[in-house]
């Protein structure tokens, strides 16, 4: 006889039929047959329970994918949403960094972030949402509805940038005309030739815009005046005051011809910067007129670096007194006068000379500019110029400028 299943041997222990070598009778026979029969239901229930999970856990698997893929697809559109949104704030960037554009920015920028936003709001609608601004119904529509805020606040975001940017190409461009504008008010650097004098100059704008100026003028009887001038501070408002600086030294001389003195020139001067500057502003200056007869140079100075004069290989400062021109309405400046010999060497500078740091931060000082200046000074002017350039761009390095660099050379004839 063929082993029995321990199963089916157990449940006919269970019935007393332990020898199986002989047939049951009719009412065991019959109680066989029925347990047999209530395990093929139990069977077939439990068949049927499985297919029913497999196709409940099928259909939710289906859904689960097709969702995925939904949010796929939507994904995907907020995606090329950012883009083209990225994209109009380019448009509009651009339009604004043309000034020959007649364009309403603002209403361009403003017409992106509504679409933007409009676009966001199509594309991560909630479909269970309840109206009036009810919460969402569930986590995911939540998590959904956190998405879109966070995406419509980085719109406004790149709003936000998008003004800082154009705010701040504007106010390079300004800067740029500002410097623009500095560097027309100074002399190029071409060789100055007068009579019994020969001059040099070089003029550096810093990174930022500064209020460095120097100028000269031919004046009645062979007479040469030059000026050399620093606002202090930076900016557009520091060249605004260098042009008012410039104009008021101009009408100064035009009017003055004859008359004009040193002295004069900078009590007009201050006249002009203090209504100007309002008190914010100062400038050191220094006036300077040379008689080629007399041999002379004439000196006042307000507030500015004292000149230096190299005679004999010995240096020395022309001193004058006087405070910086727009501290106060109304000024009194003092003059100098000190006799030139043939050979003398001249410097003007300002203090972006000798303030220059190098990547210690240590500054170029009085005594290297002063050191240096009396080694050249027997060079020609714009040899002399070129050296202490040189001298101040190797001290530097790779460090840019924080202050305008001006510097004046002169040579007696």
């Amino acid at each position: 006889m063929a082993e029995i299943d321990p199963l089916l041997a157990r449940q006919l222990r269970r019935l007393g039929l332990e020898d199986l070598s002989e047939p049951p009778d009719r009412e065991t026979w019959q109680k066989v047959v029925a347990r047999i029969s209530e395990h093929y239901r139990h069977v077939a229930d439990d068949r049927s329970l499985l297919t029913r999970s497999l196709d409940l856990s099928t259909n939710e698997m289906g859904a689960l994918h097709r969702k995925l893929q939904a949010e796929r697809d939507r994904l995907r559109s907020v995606v090329v949403a950012i883009g083209d949104a990225l994209t109009i704030f380019h448009d509009a960037a651009s339009s604004q960094a043309e000034p020959a554009r007649p364009l309403d920015v603002d209403s361009t920028i403003s017409m992106a972030k509504r679409r933007f936003a409009a676009k966001l709001s199509d594309l991560l609608s909630l479909s269970g949402a309840a109206p009036g601004g009810a919460p969402p119904a569930s986590d995911a529509d939540e998590a959904i509805h956190e998405v879109r805020v966070q995406l419509v606040a980085l719109g406004d975001r790149l709003v936000q940038l998008l003004h800082d940017t154009a705010e701040r190409a504007s106010l390079k461009k300004q800067l740029e005309v500002a410097r623009a504008v500095q560097q027309m008010l100074v002399p190029s650097d071409a060789v100055i030739e007068r009579r019994s004098l020969r001059l040099a100059s070089h003029f550096q704008p810093a990174a930022e815009c500064g209020g460095d100026w120097w100028t000269f003028h031919d004046l009645p009887d062979g007479k040469l005046l030059t000026v050399i001038g620093d606002v202090t501070g930076h900016g557009i408002s520091s060249a605004i005051i260098t042009g008012a600086a410039k104009a008021a030294c101009d009408v100064a001389r035009t009017f003055g011809r004859e008359e004009l003195s040193a002295a004069q020139l900078l009590r007009l001067m201050n006249c002009s910067i203090f209504e100007a500057g309002k008190q914010r502003y100062l400038m050191t200056c220094a006036a300077c007129i040379f008689d080629p007869e007399a041999r002379t140079l004439t000196l006042a100075n307000a507030g500015h670096p004292f000149p230096y004069l190299v005679r004999n290989n010995t240096v020395r400062q022309l001193a004058a007194q006087g405070s910086p021109l727009g501290a106060a309405s109304s000024a009194e400046y003092a003059s100098s006068t000190v006799h030139l010999e043939g050979g003398d060497a001249l410097l003007w500078f300002t203090d972006g000379v000798t303030e220059c740091e190098n990547a210690s931060s240590e500054q170029f000082t009085e005594k290297r500019l002063r050191a240096l200046f009396q080694s050249v000074a027997t060079y020609a002017p714009e040899e002399a110029r070129d050296a202490i350039v040189a001298a101040v761009s190797r001290f530097r390095g790779e460090r840019s400028l924080d202050d305008d660099m001006t510097l004046v050379v002169a040579r007696v004839l």
